[in-house]
């Protein structure tokens, strides 16, 4: 059907573009302390990120309007958070078009972080990229120049997924304590808040404030999202087990409703990482500046 392609091969776009921006927010959302009373969840973000690293497993519930039922993607990796380094594989296989019955083994994406640098490949790419590359670079700290901020400054030297939950502390530390539950078998605390992204920009370094309250401003007026939803699952030493982020993102006339669930686990170090060799990457950090620029107007 006419209709179901236009729509697989919008969920096929937007896809990789996702991850990017999952990768972008788990990088640059490190941000130190600075002095105030933090909240439960916020305080257990800086407890995790003090570990050294953790093992991550990553689930994804993508729904639209359009599609009869959601489909989902899977993952799991690892990162270190004061190396700036981490691996991500994620099954995507159930996307609409592109599942296994298009690709042998199914759909997976492999991604590589290394510093302010992304590393993805996937069999989507092969034999499309110039000089028979297997891996697409995105360098992180391009972007968020050309975004108007240093991403590395802004992330003060970590790179976990834990420390998203920081921007609780732009929504003034309200939270709230829903119960106790079990995560893979540890007790936990589950809370639940909202971060403003109007605010995020409170509550971090103020050499860089103005620059991203701009680029978060541009992101809300293109996306026309303010507030994410989030979820904290909390254990007896302070750790963060559990996170959840809920992301409504317009694309293709329509709006994607994506639910985000990380689960973290085996902390202390992790293995080291290696990127991929050069000649078998391309670089396509210019292009995806290029999307930027023709996205913003």
């Amino acid at each position: 059907m006419p209709h179901e392609t236009m729509h697989s091969r919008a969920l096929t776009r937007l896809l990789p573009a996702a991850a990017a921006a999952l990768a972008l927010a788990l990088l640059s959302s490190g941000c130190g302390s600075s002095g105030v009373t933090l909240d439960p969840v916020a305080q257990a973000a800086e407890a995790t990120s003090s570990v050294g690293g953790a093992h991550v497993t990553l689930s994804a519930k993508v729904s639209a309007p359009r599609s009869s039922s959601p489909f989902t993607m899977s993952g799991e990796g690892f990162f270190n958070y004061k190396a700036q380094e981490g691996t991500l594989t994620l099954d995507m296989s159930a996307i609409p078009g592109v599942g296994a019955a298009s690709l042998a083994g199914g759909l997976h994406m492999q991604e590589v972080f290394k510093s302010s640098n992304i590393y993805v490949s996937s069999p989507l790419f092969a034999g499309k990229l110039p000089g028979g590359a297997r891996w697409i670079k995105l360098s992180l700290a391009r972007v968020g120049q050309s975004l108007g901020f240093n991403l590395q400054q802004l992330a003060g030297g970590q790179s976990n997924p834990a420390q998203f939950l920081q921007y609780l502390r732009a929504s003034a530390g309200k939270v709230t304590r829903v119960g106790h539950e079990t995560v893979r078998g540890v007790a936990t605390t589950h809370y639940t808040g909202t971060v403003d992204l109007r605010k995020v920009a409170d509550v971090m370094p103020s050499s860089g404030r103005a620059q991203l309250r701009a680029a978060l401003d541009k992101v809300i007026a293109q996306t026309g999202v303010a507030t994410l939803p989030v979820g904290a699952w909390v254990d007896a030493h302070g750790l963060v087990r559990r996170m959840t982020l809920m992301l409504s993102l317009p694309v293709a006339g329509q709006r994607l409703q994506m639910e985000i669930t990380v689960d973290l686990f085996g902390f202390g170090p992790t293995p080291n990482v290696t990127p991929p060799p050069e000649r078998e990457v391309f670089d396509a950090t210019q292009s995806a500046l290029a999307g930027l620029g023709s996205g913003s107007g």
